[in-house]
């Protein structure tokens, strides 16, 4: 055998043997603050991850500087809003953003956001990008929408890669986990509007998240200025009992 697969053959066992330490964490970790090696920090945190959805036909449809434009509007818009409400972009994916929350007020924190980026989308982003679309004809079966889920709890956030540049943080656990798939779930609820397919739902949330919100987060104004929810109840993804979804939006 090779001696560069005798190294990684090493580096495998050793992260499966021996004692792993797990340190609580009081704030949010950077990659500074956790070594390599069998070491991580846990700490409480709400979890939004927010992406674009069927990106891949609109890239393919336009020029890529035209991609990037919507790109770097989608980031630029969504970034500055989570620091807004206290929140901490830990990653990007592609056409997808993760951002954690901290402290007492996270889950809150992280409605609030969802809500007021569903707003920027809506009457921002999107109707920028609808000139585009209505410009070329190749983009009549392409919708321009995102999804966003939220889930509440422990994360081991580990640091991984190697040492120097190729190295990041990884933030294990179900919240990440469950954060991905209810924005994946947003796309199976699609309705048509202006001639357009459109996200029906925009915002899921685990109950874990719900029940720990303020009133103002969970009503609106209906009729009369009678309390209103804002949030629909319905079927458990997974292990997840309940989960709440909702359209509405924010101004920020």
């Amino acid at each position: 055998m090779s001696e560069f697969r005798d190294n990684l053959i090493s580096d495998t066992n050793y992260f499966f043997e021996g004692e792993y330490e797990t340190i609580d964490g009081r704030t949010t970790p950077d990659v500074d603050s956790i070594a390599f090696g069998r070491t991580g920090k846990e700490v409480e945190l709400a979890m939004l991850f927010i992406d674009i959805k069927e990106s891949t036909k609109i890239v393919d449809a336009f020029r890529l500087t035209t991609s990037a434009r919507m790109y770097q509007s989608f980031l630029r818009g969504v970034t500055k809003i989570a620091v807004k409400n206290n929140g901490e972009v830990v990653s990007f994916n592609g056409d997808g953003v993760l951002i954690t929350f901290y402290g007492e007020t996270k889950c809150n924190d992280a409605v609030r956001s969802a809500l007021q980026m569903m707003d920027f989308v809506k009457t921002i982003l999107k109707p920028k990008i609808n000139v585009y679309f209505n410009r070329h004809k190749q983009s009549d079966n392409l919708f321009f929408d995102c999804g966003i889920g939220i889930d509440v709890g422990n994360i081991l956030v580990i640091k991984g890669g190697i040492k120097g540049d190729n190295s990041d943080l990884v933030w294990v656990g179900n919240p990440t986990n469950y954060a991905v798939k209810l924005s994946a779930q947003t796309k199976k609820e699609l309705q048509t509007s202006e001639g357009r397919k459109t996200i029906k739902y925009s915002i899921h949330i685990t109950n874990r998240v719900y029940n720990r919100l303020k009133p103002e987060l969970k009503t609106t104004k209906g009729v009369f200025l009678t309390p209103v929810s804002m949030w629909e109840k319905y079927g458990g993804l997974l292990s997840v009992d309940i989960t709440y979804r909702t359209n509405k939006t924010l101004p920020f």
